[in-house]
This record gives C-alpha cells, sequence and structure tokens, in this order.
C-alpha cells in the first residue's frame, strides 16, 4: 500500500504515520496515529508540500513527526521556493504540484522503487506479444 498527500493531505497522512500524538495536544484535534502493525503494510508514503515547521506554528497547529516505522519509508517532496515546505517565498510554488511532471515522478519513482522492492510486490510486467 501507498500513502500520499498533498498539503494538508501530506499533513494528515504525517499525523497518521506518527507514533504518537504530540505532546499537549488533544487528541480530538489531530488525526491518531495508525495502529502498529498497519506499518507492516505501506510500502511508501510519499508527501507532497508537506507545510514545514514554520506553516504548521502559522497555522496553530503541531510540527508533523514521522514516525520510526515510516521514516525509511517516506519521502518529502517540495517544489523549490514553496513557502509552505521550504524557505522560500513564492506561493505560487504551491500550487504547482500538479503541473510539474519532475515533481510528480519523484514521487512517483520512489513509491515505484518501495513497492517492487516489497515482499509480494509486483514483478517484471508482461503482456500481450511478450
Amino acid at each position: 500500500m501507498v500513502l500520499g498527500g498533498y498539503s494538508q493531505g501530506a499533513a494528515v497522512m504525517g499525523f497518521v504515520t506518527s507514533a504518537a500524538v504530540p505532546d499537549g495536544v488533544d487528541p480530538a484535534s489531530v488525526p491518531k496515529p495508525l495502529a502498529p502493525e498497519v506499518a507492516d503494510h505501506v510500502a511508501a508514503v510519499v508527501l507532497f508540500g508537506l507545510p514545514n515547521h514554520r506553516a504548521m506554528d502559522f497555522l496553530g497547529q503541531p510540527p508533523v513527526a514521522i514516525g520510526p516505522a515510516y521514516q525509511a519509508k517516506t519521502i518529502k517532496v517540495c517544489e523549490p521556493e514553496d513557502p509552505v515546505c521550504s524557505d522560500g517565498l513564492n506561493f505560487a510554488a504551491h500550487d504547482a504540484y500538479a503541473g510539474d511532471g519532475l515533481v510528480v515522478e519523484q514521487g512517483v519513482a520512489f513509491a515505484a522503487s518501495r513497492l517492487s522492492a516489497a515482499p509480494g510486490g509486483p514483478g517484471p510486467l508482461s503482456g500481450f506479444g511478450n
């Protein structure tokens, strides 16, 4: 399975892949972490435009912390100059993900590599005429 999200959706995926609800945060105010055994079924986590500490502080939300069971399976993809996930100041960059094939391909390639390496992952593709 691949988990993924963009912006707020990336933050949600970050919270559900964390080891615990952040200290001092009302558990009812953030998505709860997935059960530990779910991590065994997740091959990759792809986060596009994940809000950084600065963005989460601005929104009055706790920072996102990917849990140990998901860290090696996670890629954070950030458009250059996107102020939501980098120190950039180009707010238009945060809206550019869908139109930037290279950025999307980075996430897709990571997920595909993790899926093919996973036990029971897809084998070589074959089709008509092969």
